[in-house]
C-alpha cells in the first residue's frame, strides 16, 4: 500500500512538471547598424565625404521638451544618451558637427541640446567631423565603444570643456570633446538640456525561429522611467556680467 502511494504522488509531480507552461524564451536583440571592422582606421572615402550637413544653433533655435530617462523599448537594448550643453559658445555655432554611428548618419548636436539611441549589445564606432558646406575634409574623430545589454551611458560634446571632466582613472570614453560621463554626473548636467531631435533605435528582435522584427528607427513617444523626475523645480537665473 505504501509503495502504491508513492507511485500515485510520484505520478502527480511528473504529471504536474510536463502540464506546467513553460515560458517563450526573450527574443534576442541584434544590431541593424553594418558591421564595422574596429581593427581598422576609417577609410579614405569615410573621411573625405560629400553630403547633408546641419544648421547650429545660430540658425536652429528649435526649442524642445526638458531631459526625462526612458525605458527601452526591450529589456536588452542599452540605452546611450547623446548630449551638448547650452553656452554662448555653441549658441553661436553656424554649422553643426555631424555625426555617424557605425558609417550611419545620426542628428547633429547643437546647443542645450539630447537624444539617445537603443543598441543591442555590442561594439560600435561613432566618428564625428565638422563639414564646410557640404564637403567633409578633416579628419574625422573617431570614438570606438562597447555597450552591455540593460545598461546606461551618457556621452557628452564638449569643445570648451569649462565644465570639468571625470577621473581618468575611472577608464571611461575620451575622444576629443567627446566625453563618457559617469551616470550620477551625467544626469546632472543633462537635465537642463532638451529633446530637439527624436530618439533612434538600431536594436531589432529575433525570436526563436528566427524572424526578425525590426521596430520604427525614429522613437516619437518613450516612455519615462517612474520617480526620475529630473527636471528642475526651481528656474534658473542667467549671469548678469554687469553685476560682478
Amino acid at each position: 500500500m505504501r509503495y502504491l502511494l508513492l507511485t500515485i504522488l510520484g505520478s502527480g509531480m511528473l504529471w504536474g512538471c510536463h502540464t506546467r507552461p513553460v515560458s517563450p524564451p526573450t527574443p534576442a536583440l541584434v544590431s541593424t547598424l553594418k558591421n564595422i571592422d574596429l581593427s581598422q582606421s576609417p577609410s579614405m572615402l569615410e573621411q573625405h565625404r560629400v553630403g547633408m550637413f546641419s544648421v547650429g544653433s545660430w540658425v536652429n533655435q528649435k526649442p524642445g521638451q526638458l531631459f526625462q530617462r526612458v525605458k527601452p523599448q526591450h529589456p536588452q537594448a542599452a540605452v546611450v544618451y547623446l548630449y551638448r550643453p547650452d553656452s554662448r559658445w555653441n549658441r553661436q555655432e553656424v554649422v553643426a558637427p555631424n555625426f555617424f554611428l557605425n558609417g550611419e548618419r545620426i542628428p547633429s548636436l547643437i546647443s542645450n541640446h539630447y537624444y539617445w539611441l537603443e543598441l543591442a549589445e555590442g561594439h560600435y564606432r561613432l566618428t564625428i567631423s565638422r563639414p564646410l558646406g557640404v564637403i567633409h575634409f578633416q579628419k574625422p574623430i573617431v570614438a570606438d565603444f562597447k555597450v552591455s545589454a540593460g545598461q546606461q551611458y551618457f556621452l557628452k560634446y564638449e569643445e570648451e570643456k569649462f565644465r570639468g571632466s571625470p577621473d581618468h582613472n575611472l577608464g571611461l570614453l575620451r575622444a576629443g570633446p567627446l566625453i563618457q560621463m559617469p551616470v550620477k554626473q551625467g544626469l546632472r548636467e543633462i537635465r537642463t538640456t532638451q529633446l530637439k531631435s527624436p530618439g533612434l533605435n538600431f536594436a531589432a528582435f529575433t525570436d526563436a525561429q528566427g524572424k526578425l522584427t525590426e521596430p520604427k528607427r525614429k522613437i516619437v513617444k518613450q516612455n519615462y522611467e517612474e520617480g526620475e523626475e529630473l527636471a528642475l523645480k526651481k528656474r534658473f537665473k542667467l549671469w548678469n556680467p554687469l553685476t560682478w
